[in-house]
């Protein structure tokens, strides 16, 4: 008579061990995995533990070694799966979102196929944050397609036709090129002039704060962020090299953030200075950071 095989209980060393490969297994996977597909990723020598995974990953869960992020269930008849991950979703979508965005403006469907599923179906999610703060900016429809990006949209790019009619028309009527563009800038001024919110040390603290998170998800433990990266993710909010510098300072002089100066500032070439704030010390600060209590 054949008997039927009886699983060893699950020791503390095997729990130890399930723990230790299921953070291997995500750490590899910064998107994040469901249960469904850690359990497969196991080795083959442990794939009979898998049935423990829920309770495995509900007390990681329960220490913080892990995350796990609840997608919507829309129309779905049942909830979808939580997905697992080492760090927060939101924090690391948002990482890679800025770092596609950095060198170009993309489409909603562009940036889709760079994020697995189910992260794919809900980018609009992530970005929604990243909008609110103006850490990532809407750019105008070019023909049916919206666009997102981390540099506020040229008017150029949309009203270049329109401008040249502009100008073409000045021409005919005997206006130099440089008279029309004066005529536009004036124009243009007073608008300008009207658009300068005042912002509070605390609302300068906030924007300035998510925004070097977003960047840097390690700035929200003290980690520097470079000043000139910082400086065009804010340009929405402050479109001036003076306002930004101004905001900055302000932060630095009530001691919310630390400045660390360019150790070479003589190589620096003009632009890269511009980019940069004055230290009135014949220097420049090139990065910032949070200053941890």
């Amino acid at each position: 008579m054949q008997r039927n095989k009886v699983e060893p209980p699950l020791n503390s060393h095997s729990i130890q061990e399930l723990e230790d490969l299921t953070l291997k297994i995500l750490s590899r996977n910064p998107f994040g995995l469901p249960v469904s597909k850690i359990g497969p990723a196991l080795p083959p020598a442990y794939r009979r533990l898998k049935k423990h995974l829920p309770a495995v990953l509900g007390d990681l869960l329960a220490r913080e070694r892990l995350y796990s992020w609840q997608p919507p269930q829309g129309k779905a008849k049942s909830p979808p799966h939580s997905v697992y991950s080492t760090e927060p979703l939101a924090r690391v979508v948002a990482q890679r979102t800025v770092e596609l965005l950095k060198p170009k403006a993309m489409t909603l469907p562009e940036l889709k196929k760079h994020f697995p599923t189910p992260i794919k179906t809900h980018v609009m999610l992530f970005l929604e944050p990243l909008l609110k703060d103006k850490v990532v900016k809407r750019h105008p429809p070019s023909g049916k397609t919206k666009k997102f990006g981390l540099q506020d949209p040229d008017p150029l790019e949309f009203l270049g036709s329109e401008i040249k009619k502009l100008f073409d028309k000045g021409t005919r009527l005997g206006f130099a090129d440089a008279d029309i563009a004066d005529a536009v800038q004036r124009h243009g001024k007073p608008l300008v002039e009207k658009h300068a919110p005042t912002l509070s040390l605390s609302q300068i603290e906030n924007a300035v704060f998510k925004a070097m998170t977003a960047l840097k998800p390690s700035a929200s433990q003290g980690a520097l962020v470079y000043i000139p990266d910082l400086r065009d993710a804010l340009r929405g909010i402050f479109p001036e090299k003076e306002s930004f510098d101004r905001a900055i300072m302000e932060l630095a002089k009530a001691e919310k953030v630390q400045l660390q100066s360019h150790s070479l500032p003589d190589t620096l070439s003009e632009e890269q200075k511009a980019a940069m704030i004055e230290n009135l010390r014949g220097g420049y600060f090139m990065a910032i950071g949070k200053r941890m209590e």
